[in-house]
């Protein structure tokens, strides 16, 4: 369905002629493109903000060491003895399972950091339970012991810091969430006496507050250097954990089993521990395939109701033409054209509005935390190619529900028109 001149012309002509019923389409087809832009570019910003408050506070990808069950004596494969075998007497008691440490980490650091473009960051870390404790108070707090450059590429800590420091750590220094230290009554420069479930401790100073907007990582996280978490837990120069950043978290599955077959520890992903957020997305994903359907089959239907009325009101033309060798060919391709041309304009016009809507709502920020942090109150995820699909998927669906007005124009009889008036 090629135009030529004559389609054109007629098309062009038909809708400047017609101005209500073209300007009526154009609204109908804007409003349904903002309406796509609007809901898909919140729906993606809320999915995004759901996955980083899951997992910006994590590492996408854990390496730990395997767990050591304890075996009893008696359990344990013997030699056979020329007596017949060995008795054991004892007591059969409960074993608490024990995790080792990762020893020669910098090597398995450099292996997985190399491993694939898809990882982001690696960060080794000595990692446990333990307690912050200054008087009275007494807090459970998650221990890490941490390289702060490489740590802060999986949990953006620098960045949000709201006082003091986190990349120059030094020997005893510390830093904690804002949240942790209006609980325990402290400021950057007071110390805490830090101690692990083994309750080894030692009294640290308090060199940095910061607010990440992650609750787990503001009420209940304690960050050191490498060295002194090594000391705390008895690692010696081991390790007991390097989390993995990738640079898309769905992967993170995928990552994790090649990664495994890469080095003699556990990995595991956060997917792993998250199936019910997964199935939530999954679910958020097709609710939102559903109203872009639906909005498109509106906009579909109302272009072919208001180009069937416009195709009514222009019988008698459509007639002449065909009088004067119009071919139907070239009726079906006007109807067609200005199906394809309202559908442009109608897309090109509504993602213009949806983009600048969505930009100026996204600026309107809510209320301040504690510290005086802020978000945006509508998290909206706004990217070209939204932009570019919708008025793409704007022009076919114009094209298509412009085939049966086209279809039924074609099919006119001239002498029967043009002896009706």
């Amino acid at each position: 369905m090629i135009p030529d001149r004559l389609s054109w012309s007629v098309a062009w002509r038909g809708l400047v002629r017609s101005k209500r019923l073209t300007a009526l389409t154009l609204v109908v087809l804007s409003v349904s493109v903002i309406l796509v832009i609007f809901l898909t570019a919140l729906i993606d910003g809320l999915e995004r903000d759901l996955v980083e408050e899951t997992t910006g506070a994590i590492a996408h990808v854990l390496i730990e060491p395997r767990e050591r069950e304890p075996l009893a004596l008696w359990n344990r494969e013997q030699p056979a003895a020329p007596d017949g075998g060995l008795l054991y007497l004892g007591e059969r008691t409960t074993l608490t399972s024990q995790k080792g440490a990762i020893d020669n980490w910098p090597r398995w650091t450099r292996l997985v950091d190399q491993f694939s473009p898809e990882i982001q960051g690696v960060s080794p870390a000595a990692e446990g339970q333990g307690f912050v404790i200054r008087g009275e108070k007494r807090e459970a707090v998650r221990l890490y012991g941490i390289e702060p450059r490489r740590y802060d590429r999986l949990v953006p800590i620098q960045k949000n810091l709201v006082e003091g420091r986190f990349y120059e750590l030094g020997p005893g220094e510390i830093a904690i969430g804002y949240k942790l230290a209006e609980t325990m009554g402290v400021d950057t420069g007071d110390r805490l006496q830090v101690t692990t479930s083994a309750r080894t401790g030692r009294s640290m100073r308090i060199v940095g507050l910061f607010d990440t907007g992650f609750g787990g990582v503001d009420n209940a996280a304690v960050f050191m250097r490498l060295g002194d978490g090594q000391s705390l837990f008895g690692l010696g120069s081991s390790v007991n954990a390097i989390g993995v950043e990738v640079q898309n978290v769905f992967q993170a599955d995928r990552v994790a089993e090649q990664l495994q077959r890469q080095v003699p520890y556990a990995v595991t992903s956060w997917i792993t521990d998250n199936e019910r957020l997964l199935r939530a997305l999954e679910g958020q994903g097709r609710s939102s395939d559903l109203i872009i359907f639906f909005t498109a089959v509106a906009a579909a239907f109302a272009i072919a109701s208001i180009l069937i009325v416009l195709v009514t009101n222009k019988l008698p033309e459509i007639g002449i033409l065909k009088a004067m060798g119009a071919t139907r060919r070239q009726i079906r391709t006007v109807f067609a054209l200005q199906g394809a041309l309202l559908s442009l304009a109608g897309g090109i016009l509504g993602a213009s509005v949806g983009v600048v809507t969505v930009k100026l709502l996204s600026r309107i920020e809510g209320p301040p935390t504690a510290s005086g942090r802020t978000e945006p109150l509508f998290p909206f995820e706004l990217n070209p190619e939204l932009v570019a699909c919708t008025v793409v998927g704007a022009v076919l669906i114009g094209f298509v529900a412009s085939l049966v007005p086209a279809l039924r124009a074609s099919d006119v009889d001239p002498i029967e028109v043009i002896q009706n008036g």
